[in-house]
């Protein structure tokens, strides 16, 4: 079964390349986008997905900000941050708000499909697998 996937991203072009690269992968399937923050928290409670790829900068309201608000409303969600911005301070604040998985949005697809796949992979999955670098 696939896993639904709702991309969250102020950039339309974002978006449409980080579908492109979900839906070739039999894995996933895009259930929704979102343009900003709130939008996204919105989507999620409609679409229930099962992962939410997330930018950090965004108007209305940012990435930390939907993350806190969509662990509030879906406790089990996985959130995954797809920012340009990743440090060690904003990784630790993202942590905090239960965020799990971050991917710079330089690191290309392949980098992103490994971290989504072990957002779900099932508990016990290999070593190898949960090392790889983000």
């Amino acid at each position: 079964m696939q896993q639904k996937v709702l991309i969250v991203d102020d950039n339309a072009y974002v978006r449409e390349r980080v579908r492109w690269t979900i839906e070739h992968d039999l894995e996933w399937q895009v259930c929704g986008e979102a343009a900003n923050g709130a939008e996204g928290v919105s989507a999620a409670a409609q679409m229930k997905p099962d992962i939410i790829v997330l930018d950090l900068s965004m108007p209305v309201m940012n990435g930390i900000e939907a993350a806190r608000q969509l662990k509030r409303l879906m406790p089990n969600i996985h959130l995954l941050m797809f920012t340009s911005f990743v440090t060690p301070t904003l990784e630790d604040a993202a942590r905090d708000v239960g965020i799990e998985a971050f991917v710079a949005k330089g690191d290309g697809a392949t980098v992103l499909l490994q971290s989504l796949r072990r957002l779900v992979a099932p508990v016990g999955a290999s070593a190898a697998q949960n090392q790889d670098p983000l």
